[in-house]
């Protein structure tokens, strides 16, 4: 399979795992209790920051990242088992402490070799 094949999956998967019941069930247990936005809107808590967001401005992270940072993945299986994960794997992070996160990853899958 050709790397853009590979890449075009991966991007659908990934679209396709944007409804999943879990991502919804972490974004609502990060939901703060009492604040509310200026026009009546739910807070979330950022798990890192721990400041308040609306929803527009937070991510649901996989703790543990699909994509691997000291390996390859080969297998389909092993690839949409990562994605579509437990609520226990996924956090709520602001947009800022989620790129962080991703730029680190992405730092130590250059520093492997990936």
């Amino acid at each position: 399979m050709e790397k853009k094949q590979i890449t075009q999956i991966r991007a659908k998967l990934r679209e396709l795992s944007r409804y999943m019941p879990q991502k919804k069930e972490c974004r609502d247990a990060a939901i703060h209790p009492t604040e509310r936005g200026p026009k009546g809107g739910r807070k979330y808590i950022c798990r890192k920051c721990r400041f308040l967001f609306s929803i527009e401005e937070i991510n649901v992270d996989h703790i543990i990242p699909v994509i691997p940072v000291d390996r390859q993945i080969y297998d389909w299986n092993e690839h949409i088992g990562r994605l579509f994960c437990e609520v226990s794997n996924l956090q709520v992070l602001c947009k800022e402490c989620h790129q962080i996160k991703t730029n680190e990853e992405n730092d130590l899958r250059k520093s492997n070799g990936l």
